[in-house]
């Protein structure tokens, strides 16, 4: 799991505080990281199937590419499909981080800084980079969680960033923010349960919960807004098209907020145990409740590795075929309503006075002339309920 309390116990442990004592001796139990296993393998097998497994449909599925003033991007939807793999990429490299520790910790006895007043230099460095790997990439995917977002409501708006302008966020941010953590934790001694001076340990724990929930909160809070935001303009691009609304487009926008709902709630299902975790140790950390802590730490165990596997589930296509772009079809539904369309276009740019004297020539002409637009113009496709 990704959490700074374990990376409090990478620190030195001289002082022998009495919570951190009895928290590390539950924390390194062969239960829990037979769970931490058992669910680091889950994530692992949802990041390769995201990454390697999944096929697409249609044209979606190879890199189609464009120049947009003068800069070579990805188009819409297929920014959407690398803005997924780029997290299953961070998923699968934390999943795997939690895997290799599990399993040294079940196999290699001491790998936590033992209880003692000797300098335990090789444990506290092992301890330390795991937990920060785990931690760095953890953060990328919740980044690159917010950046779907973004990516979904620019697109319905008829703009994107190009993908090296989410990679140049994503990575940097949760770089430095992970960076200044442990810095301030480990550096100079890694001596972070100094309790004789409970100002200086609250300095040195509080930023690395700062950096780590910080990012975790601001996805919480920013998601559900953007995905709101963006139905509502799904049902207004839908309306606008279509000017009615028959059972398929109530189908669509249906698919559309249940696809962003679940999105949003695989989110704080995986994450939301780590946000309880922090304010129960900050708030009760004297007298605490070691049961509750220990439950929500398996449940930590269990939803943070399976973030990569829930992520399979709804980060794919579904079952939706309907475009709003202005194309050849065979429905003919569809053409007589193109039609009607244009007939009202022309019909309301000839006086009111004045007869009508277009041939079926000019009329075909009219209806096929790029400058005759469907009004109100269709702004973005949207196949497949997916915006990859």
């Amino acid at each position: 799991m990704a959490d700074p309390t374990i990376q409090t116990f990478c620190c030195h442990n001289r002082i022998r505080s009495p919570p951190a004592i009895k928290l590390m001796s539950e924390f390194d139990t062969d239960g829990y990281i037979v769970v931490c296993l058992v669910s680091s393998v889950f994530g692992i097998a949802g990041a390769i199937y995201q990454i390697w497994i999944r096929h697409e449909d249609g044209p979606t599925h190879h890199a189609v590419r464009r120049r947009l003033g003068g800069e070579l991007t990805l188009s819409s939807q297929n920014l959407g499909r690398q803005i997924i793999v780029w997290l299953a990429v961070a998923d699968l490299c934390a999943s795997l981080g939690v895997f290799l520790r599990s399993a040294l910790w079940k196999y290699i006895n001491d790998v936590l800084p033992p209880d003692s007043d000797v300098d335990d230099t090789t444990n506290v460095v092992f301890c330390a980079v795991s937990s920060a790997w785990i931690q760095y990439f953890y953060m990328c995917t919740w980044l690159w969680t917010l950046c779907y977002a973004i990516n979904v409501r620019r697109q319905l708006g008829g703009a994107r960033y190009a993908i090296r302008t989410y990679h140049y966020y994503v990575w940097s941010i949760s770089a430095l923010l992970t960076a200044v953590g442990l810095t301030v934790l480990y550096v100079p001694d890694a001596d972070c349960h100094n309790v004789h001076d409970i100002t200086t340990a609250y300095m040195r724990i509080l930023p690395n919960y700062i950096m780590t929930y910080g990012p975790m909160i601001a996805v919480m809070v920013a998601n559900p807004v953007i995905y709101y935001q963006a139905s509502r303009e799904v049902d207004r691009q839908l309306v606008a098209r279509f000017s009615q609304m028959s059972n398929t487009e109530r189908d669509l926008m249906a698919k559309f907020k249940i696809k962003f709902s679940l999105i949003n709630l695989v989110f704080y299902v995986c994450w939301l145990p780590n946000l309880v975790n922090g304010v129960v140790l900050w708030t009760m950390w004297f007298n605490l409740p070691f049961s509750m802590v220990l439950t929500v730490w398996y449940i930590m165990a269990i939803t943070n590795p399976l973030q990569a596997f829930f992520n399979s589930l709804v980060y794919q296509k579904w079952n939706c075929r309907l475009r709003f772009r202005r194309q050849a079809s065979s429905d003919s539904s569809a053409e007589v309503r193109r039609r009607n369309r244009t007939s009202l276009v022309t019909n309301e740019g000839t006086p009111l006075l004045q007869p009508k004297t277009e041939s079926p020539s000019t009329s075909t002409l009219h209806l096929h002339h790029p400058s005759v637009e469907l009004i109100p113009k269709p702004t973005r496709s949207i196949n497949s309920c997916s915006l990859v």
